[in-house]
């Protein structure tokens, strides 16, 4: 109502000038085709084109109302034209959506008008990752399957996404199964081969991960910092399952021999290989594994684990290790594995001033209470109860693990 009001406005203001213009100087027009023409008033003729323009747009309108040859229903192809469009347009605004977030209006959009655009495995790709977004595992799936059956050719793409949603889920295993199919489907996929990497570390399979090193290093998926991280992480898990039903210490040599080099570097590794000689009765062998570490880098871990090692030349480490502290002096942890291996030399009192030097030095409240608890117990043993009692309290209340058997006094 408002805008036809405005529209005969415009008119009449349009008419009122036409009027004017013509009662100053109507003009003259002369138009000559061959035999023919025509000779009008110029505002004659604007007049006639304006009424012209009226009656094709009218024309338009009562052909559309009454449609007397089907040319704007929708099976023809101007209908088709514009549906199309609209469908392709709605299309777009279901993308924007589906990147701002708005999951469920998104889905309806992308969904209702993927039968209407040229290519709908776009669509229902882009509606499954609103549905997954959602949470809906019944239409993210149904998506999938429908953009599956409508690609052109097999693509493996979807199947990808597929795998990368069910991974998401937390749905590993099945997951897993896709991408195993889907790598010997098309070998090499770096994406793919990523995905198969984190489902094996979800899953914890350190055998298949180990067997797959090689091909993430061939194809270039994971850098060599990450690559060195992942053959660590196979290692240590590879000994700390070696044991006496596993092959014992001929089991846990091999698999040492068979760790890269750079990998036998890495404080973490030598903890757990120690451990293990520690386990069975290597004693010797650790002590070698953690003078041959320490040499080469420093790490306050490998000192402490080397006061528990039970080693039968007790003396030949204690010089070692005094060795080291002349370096580091004010080393509480050294300190404290000095103190450990001066009491399996029988060496009362130096053993005592270490643990009373590290406790001066400490600023570790786990470090301290291992001190103490190391001094009070030697300090019971040497008949100075009542100090000992106090070094107890003040130890076993922080202390996270029990003490090592010890000669004492």
């Amino acid at each position: 109502m408002i805008r036809g009001f405005i529209y005969s406005l415009v008119a009449l203001g349009l008419g009122a000038w036409l009027f004017t213009l013509a009662g100053d100087d109507p003009g003259y027009v002369l138009i000559s085709f061959g035999t023919w023409s025509i000779e009008s008033t110029f505002v004659a003729l604007i007049l006639f084109l304006l009424v012209l323009l009226v009656l094709i747009y009218g024309v338009y309108k009562l052909i559309g109302l009454l449609n007397p040859l089907g040319l704007l229903r929708g099976n023809s192809w101007l209908g088709a034209s514009r549906r199309k469009s609209q469908a392709t347009a709605a299309s777009e605004e279901g993308l924007r959506l589906l990147l701002l977030g708005h999951w469920q209006d998104a889905y309806k959009l992308l969904v209702e008008n993927a039968g209407k655009v040229e290519n709908p495995v776009f669509n229902y790709l882009a509606a499954s990752l609103a549905a997954w977004q959602r949470g809906d595992d019944a239409s993210w799936n149904y998506c999938l399957e429908q953009a599956s059956r409508k690609a052109r050719k097999p693509n493996p793409g979807i199947k990808t996404l597929k795998a990368l949603l069910e991974y998401r889920s937390g749905k590993i295993e099945q997951s897993l199964a896709i991408l195993i199919a889907l790598d010997k489907e098309a070998p090499g996929s770096p994406y793919v081969l990523n995905l198969i990497k984190s489902s094996y570390l979800s899953l914890q399979d350190w055998e298949k991960l180990g067997d797959l090193l090689p091909v993430l290093e061939k194809h270039k998926v994971v850098n060599p910092d990450e690559l060195l991280q992942l053959s660590a992480k196979i290692s240590v898990q590879g000994l700390a399952q070696v044991s006496a039903q596993t092959g014992g210490i001929s089991a846990l040599n091999r698999l040492w021999d068979a760790i890269d080099k750079k990998v036998r570097c890495t404080e973490e590794i030598t903890l757990i290989y120690m451990a293990k000689l520690m386990e069975f009765s290597q004693h010797e062998e650790a002590v070698s594994v953690a003078t041959s570490f320490l040499k080469k880098q420093w790490s306050d871990e490998v000192v402490l684990k080397s006061g528990f090692i039970d080693t039968h030349e007790p003396g030949r480490l204690l010089v070692q290790l005094e060795n080291m502290l002349k370096a580091r002096p004010n080393n509480c942890t050294l300190m404290l594995s000095l103190g450990r291996v001066s009491l399996r030399n029988k060496l009362w009192g130096k053993a005592r001033e270490y643990f009373e030097s590290c406790l001066k030095f400490s600023q570790s409240t786990s470090l301290s209470a291992e001190a103490n608890a190391e001094l009070a117990r030697l300090l019971d043993h040497l008949g100075e109860h009542a100090q000992s009692a106090s070094l107890y309290g003040k130890a076993m209340a922080q202390l996270d693990h029990k003490l090592p058997d010890l000669p004492m006094p």
